[in-house]
């Protein structure tokens, strides 16, 4: 298997942001302001094995994460996970903080474990940012500086202290999330469509991890969500203005882009990575998509 260059814990994330060094292995906090002049202003696409908590109090983002684009402002709070494909350019300076955890921090805390497996902030292709009202915004900000102020404190079980807290940050977002989200009436066409950005994110991330052989037909996407292929594509169509091969072929891209932005593997390696036949038809398709071959857009 060939192991993509992403950030797979937090000190690689940090050092790969060149940003802050972190407090422990599995799990930290900062505020923005505490960044050095070093920080990362764009990225380019990556993944990382580590959830992230988001709070931007002031400042304004374009943001990508898995197939959604965000334009987020102040006062958000938004979430990442291990699953999500991501990247950010910062359109003008942040203030706020962001909390960074691995599996391990939550693995023996069976409640914060919960809420961090069940949330639908960190599934694959939900919506990730919650915009928070004014009395809101300051009552999470208090939150996460009291956090803050436990995390850097001297005390001995400041990171159980941790758990609690971050525990209490995750309800407060559940609530916030739900009451935003998970209360509106959905569709029976939004939810193929939530079905099916489902189905592409977690194939394309079984794909990164070598555990699928090849690429899904857009039939055999169908026939997972219950539906013919027909109906899926006039579905989409409708809601999201794009075919369902358009979707799933924009997904790929992101995956050739990042294999080729941020490892050293050769045109043909990425081709049978991504379950091309062959590195001809994956040039073809590439070229199609982006406008370049593969070895231009490297270059």
């Amino acid at each position: 298997m060939y192991n993509q260059k992403y950030y797979h814990n937090i000190y690689a994330l940090l050092k790969g942001l060149k940003t802050v060094k972190p407090l422990s292995e599995d799990f930290h906090i900062h505020k923005f302001s505490d960044t050095p002049n070093t920080w990362v202003k764009e990225t380019s696409i990556f993944r990382s094995d580590t959830y992230s908590i988001i709070l931007l109090t002031r400042g304004e983002a374009k943001y990508k994460i898995g197939l959604s684009e965000y334009h987020i402002n102040d006062g958000s709070i938004y979430f990442q996970a291990p699953q999500h494909l991501r990247y950010y350019n910062r359109l003008s300076d942040w203030e706020g903080y962001v909390i960074v955890f691995m599996d391990s921090f939550f693995e023996n805390h069976p409640t914060l474990k919960q809420l961090v497996t069940q949330f639908e902030g960190f599934k694959i292709a939900s919506k990730v940012v919650v915009p928070l009202d004014e009395e809101i915004l300051f009552e999470t900000e208090q939150m996460f500086q009291h956090l803050y102020d436990i995390s850097y404190s001297n005390s001995s079980i400041r990171f159980d202290k941790a758990k609690a807290l971050l525990e209490l940050i995750l309800l407060q977002s559940l609530e916030h999330y739900n009451l935003r989200y998970q209360n509106q009436k959905q569709t029976k066409q939004n939810r193929i469509v939530k079905q099916f950005e489902q189905i592409v994110e977690e194939h394309l991330y079984n794909i990164t991890q070598n555990k699928v052989e090849r690429l899904l037909s857009i039939s055999e996407i169908a026939s997972q969500i219950n539906v013919n292929a027909t109906y899926l594509g006039e579905v989409l169509k409708k809601v999201t203005g794009r075919t369902p091969k358009e979707i799933l072929s924009d997904r790929i891209i992101l995956e050739a882009r990042s294999l080729l932005n941020n490892t050293d593997m050769a045109i043909n390696e990425v081709a049978y990575f991504l379950k091309f036949q062959d590195a001809s038809n994956f040039t073809k398709f590439f070229k199609l998509k982006t406008g370049f071959s593969p070895s231009d857009y490297r270059k």
